[in-house]
């Protein structure tokens, strides 16, 4: 049997790229996935993959109405909310003194408020599931380089909200996982050659997700194999 048989889960970002990967892995594991994003014509074509598991729902997690009219839909439609997988994100690279106030909004927006709003809506109901919340941070989480400081900042801000929200939601069974995956081969940006598939980084969701009942993994750093110098890529 699959291990997610019967669970009901949001996937945030799911209209490309990671979240696709992320989507398509929890279906083979037998969930039901409200996939969303802003761009619905993405996410009915991913749909169509599996239409009676994947189900496309426009949102855009920067805007509160939104937020909590999708979570509303999820829970009168199937009554239940088990997997929260916070993937929207951005970033802009830049030094700091040439970052917009635009920029730095969208990223704080997009990356750390949007995280705050589905797990604030999300929370009451997945304390009656003992569910589980997965934010997909960033290595950028963990330590800043140079032309990230916006970037590296909400990413470390997720951090910091995931810590909190782990030990808020331990009393009602509720697990909280971080995944920090260095680079990856999606739009997102430039990467090279030996950088993680979308694929290997949805396969550590599925594992935490699937993790023994009263084990939480907190946090997951994944890094690329880095080739040898002069070994082929």
């Amino acid at each position: 049997m699959s291990s997610l048989k019967g669970k009901v889960a949001i996937v945030t970002g799911a209209s490309k790229g990671l979240g696709v990967a992320i989507t398509r892995r929890l279906v083979h594991e037998g969930a039901t996935v409200i996939a969303s994003a802003r761009r619905l014509n993405l996410l009915e074509a991913l749909a169509q993959e599996k239409p009676d598991q994947i189900i496309p729902q426009a949102c855009d997690v920067t805007q509160r109405q939104q937020v909590q009219q999708l979570i509303d839909q999820v829970i009168q439609r199937w009554g239940r909310l088990d997997l929260l997988i916070n993937n929207a994100g951005l970033g802009h690279f830049a030094p700091v003194d040439e970052l917009t106030e635009e920029q730095w909004d969208q990223m704080m927006d997009v990356n750390l408020k949007g995280a705050f709003l589905t797990c604030k809506y999300a929370i009451p109901h997945l304390k009656q599931t003992e569910g589980h919340i997965v934010n997909i941070s960033s290595v950028a989480g963990t330590e800043s380089f140079a032309r990230g400081g916006g970037y590296c900042a909400s990413k470390f801000g997720l951090m910091a909200l995931s810590d909190a929200l782990t030990l808020e939601l331990k009393p009602y069974h509720v697990k909280v996982s971080t995944i920090c995956p260095g680079s990856i081969k999606t739009e997102f940006g430039r990467y090279k050659d030996y950088a993680l598939d979308p694929e290997q980084v949805a396969d550590a969701v599925g594992m935490v997700v699937s993790a023994p009942k009263g084990v939480i993994l907190n946090q997951i750093t994944m890094r690329p194999l880095v080739p040898m110098k002069g070994e082929s890529q």
